[in-house]
């Protein structure tokens, strides 16, 4: 098997992840609770059968083309198979917060 010298579409897709975190201020003006939502979310995805040249320049590259607003992209290389030389390539997505507010009335 030959060795890949690019990279070539989104890569597989090995987790997804994503939380949220609530916060809720009481009102002391308004009779309603102040609910904030954040969510966040990154996925991880991999190129395999790489070359090391292939792996470590796009790592030493890390491009953030491509990526919605306020996210980041990390990149990794690492040894996928020792007795074929081949590379694995990894990058981790961590897209920005989504912040949400509503009002929610007191328990009764």
């Amino acid at each position: 098997m030959a060795l890949a010298t690019t990279i070539e579409g989104d890569g597989i897709l090995t987790s997804t992840n994503s939380s949220a975190r609530v916060f809720r201020v009481y009102g002391q003006i308004v009779d309603k609770i102040i609910c904030y939502t954040t969510v966040s979310k990154e996925e991880t995805r991999e190129w395999v059968a790489l070359t090391e040249t292939i792996a470590k320049s796009t790592v030493d590259a890390a491009s953030q083309v491509g990526l919605p607003s306020g996210a980041v992209a990390s990149y990794s290389a690492s040894e996928d198979q020792r007795n074929i030389g081949s590379y694995k390539l990894t990058k981790t997505i961590t897209y920005a917060d989504v912040t949400t507010m509503t009002l929610e009335d007191y328990p009764a």
